[in-house]
């Protein structure tokens, strides 16, 4: 039996390389954590995101000193 290897659902070519990202996962509008997003190298359509659990914790912002 022959596994076929992945197909891109939006150009239909086989997906032998993906191009992954850096992204901000937001929950209600709250960045929450960092996330990897990765996408067809032909196409550019998004495959699959997914939490990136080796990234740092993101610095939360200091509250901006009023003079």
């Amino acid at each position: 039996m022959m596994t076929i290897q992945g197909i891109c659902p939006k150009c239909g070519k086989r997906v032998l390389h993906v191009n992954v990202e850096t992204v901000v996962g937001m929950v209600d509008g709250v960045s929450k954590s960092r996330c990897i997003s990765h996408s067809c190298i032909h196409c550019h359509v998004v495959l699959g995101v997914q939490v990136d659990h080796r990234a740092k914790p993101r610095p939360k912002a200091k509250p901006a000193l009023n003079d």
